[in-house]
């Protein structure tokens, strides 16, 4: 002979649901506290530089950030053919390059991105003002000392 139960819903005694609300939080925070601490966004650092040549000149600011050093500011063009190019180093070694357009007698706005596709970046760039008959050049340091 069988005797067949009946189910009877009723709500669990308090300290079991504030048990069981402590576990499920519990649970919550240890996932929390397991993920992956977001990374800090690469410290980008600004130079400024002037590279002049004759009459014209190279104004503006290095920015060195993680894998690029962009080259922002303005040409002053006195002549024709003045070109700004940019060479990213990282630890004495030659990383890549990138150049405006030639540009002829005027100001004209420079934004140069030039690639340094290694960890951390380049630590340092080769401004160079160039023009037909000639070039000039300046660096421009990533020292991110509090000295400067």
């Amino acid at each position: 002979m069988f005797t067949m139960l009946k189910s009877v819903s009723r709500s669990a005694p308090a300290t079991a649901r504030r048990t069981a609300a402590a576990a499920g939080v519990a649970a919550v925070g240890l996932v929390l506290a397991t993920a992956p601490a977001a990374t800090a966004a690469p410290t980008s650092v600004a130079r400024h530089f002037h590279v002049p040549y004759g009459n014209s000149y190279a104004d503006g600011y290095a920015t060195f950030t993680n894998r690029w050093v962009t080259l922002d500011g303005t040409l002053h063009a006195v002549g024709c053919g003045r070109v700004v190019y940019g060479d990213s180093y990282a630890a004495g070694k030659y990383l890549d390059s990138a150049s405006s357009t030639p540009r002829c007698d005027g100001n004209w706005p420079i934004h140069i991105p030039v690639p340094a596709d290694v960890v951390g970046g380049a630590d340092s760039v080769l401004i160079t003002l160039a023009a037909p008959d000639g070039t000039a050049a300046r660096w421009a340091y990533r020292d991110i000392s509090l000295s400067r």
